[in-house]
């Protein structure tokens, strides 16, 4: 197989019930195609160790883009491709640390979610590891970013502690059958209200096209609900390293979520507010919004996130690391030797690193790309 060429990249969808909604089928055209077209997707892996790559389709128009291409023979998986040739696919200086996939990249319709932070990179934990992430908003939204410099981080941590206490009662009585989900649900909706624990946090509305770095670690945040105002929750591009949840993410508080059989997700208090960086200055947004340079909208030592717009034609390199293209707007055509992909709006393709050169043509005048990379 020829692995020195673009690769469209089958999204795989997450299904996420409390906070998913149809905004990531609608964007790439794929809800009527759908097995189960009510479902609530909250994510879609544009990119990850499991992803799977077409290498055929008989057109290039997203009507032959289905969930069945994840069992036909014209899909090769990423794992596969990388085992045929790691620095060929990722690059050498990548492969040479580990033969894997690193990164994670994902579209979020995300609401409602824990607060949480990450370690900071360089600290060390028998459990937690740091997750470097970002989020590129591809509409307003409204998030919690950092804690309230003013607020009592004794009272805050209080506070969570007093919420555990109650949601772990309500959990019980679920399952022994004393109380109805649904019942608990309003019961525990109506205690926090009461104990308030965004008055020890910072809540932003976020503009379309921001950006928020969290790469430093250490920050508290949450994907926050306004209904009225934004119905479809936080759409938001997301690079991030891949770490498994279970080991990266330090949760507070679960915004009273319960589970159908009343079992509730891991909270780690102590550890929150061990590992919570209150200095006033990294807790201001501002000094974790990315402003464009460029073309470059964030740079970390973990990746690389630029941005292509108000193009016809680029011609662009790898420089020794996989690329991977999202196309935020209009519709592009990437050509390499002589394999050329269509990638409409709202999907992605990966140029891996042994290709090295390759050319991007913009099918609109409004086409705009965001290519992550690991300089």
């Amino acid at each position: 197989m020829n692995i020195l060429r673009p690769f469209l990249i089958l999204p795989q969808f997450i299904e996420q019930p409390t906070w998913g909604g149809d905004y990531i089928p609608n964007l790439k055209n794929w809800k009527h195609k759908m097995t189960n077209p009510t479902a609530k997707i909250g994510q879609s892996y544009e990119l990850s160790g499991e992803s799977k790559l077409i290498t055929q389709i008989t057109n290039s128009d997203d009507s032959n883009f289905s969930p069945a291409l994840a069992q036909d023979p014209n899909t090769v998986s990423l794992a596969d491709l990388i085992a045929a040739g790691s620095e060929q696919v990722l690059g050498k200086k990548i492969a040479d640390k580990d033969d894997r996939m690193p990164l994670l990249i994902k579209l979020n319709q995300a609401k409602g979610n824990s607060f949480q932070l990450h370690l900071k990179p360089g600290q060390a934990h028998p459990r937690w590891k740091p997750k470097p992430e970002s989020w590129y908003f591809l509409e307003d939204g409204y998030i919690s970013c950092g804690v309230n410099t003013q607020a009592d981080m004794h009272k805050y941590k209080e506070t969570c502690q007093e919420i555990e206490k109650f949601m772990h009662a309500l959990s019980l009585q679920i399952s022994s059958g004393a109380k109805p989900v649904n019942y608990a649900r309003q019961e525990a909706e109506n205690f926090i209200i009461s104990k308030d624990p965004w008055k020890f946090v910072n809540l932003h509305h976020v503009k379309k096209y921001d950006l928020i770095d969290l790469s430093a670690g250490g920050i508290h945040h949450s994907w926050e609900e306004k209904i009225n105002e934004y119905p479809r929750g936080n759409i938001i591009f997301e690079v991030q390293l891949d770490v498994k949840d279970e080991f990266c993410t330090i949760r507070s508080f679960d915004q009273g979520k319960i589970k159908d059989d009343g079992t509730l997700r891991e909270i780690h208090i102590e550890d929150y507010f061990h590992f919570l960086d209150t200095n006033p200055q990294n807790n201001d947004i501002s000094m974790l919004t990315r402003k464009k340079q460029g073309s470059s909208l964030v740079k970390t030592p973990y990746y690389t996130i630029d941005i292509f717009e108000n193009f016809e034609d680029v011609d662009d390199q790898t420089n020794d690391s996989f690329v991977h293209l999202y196309v935020r707007d209009g519709g592009a055509d990437i050509q390499s030797g002589n394999t050329l992909i269509n990638v409409s709006k709202g999907h992605s393709c990966l140029i891996p690193a042994g290709v090295q050169k390759y050319k991007i043509h913009a099918k609109t005048m409004d086409t705009a790309l965001l290519k992550t990379y690991i300089s």
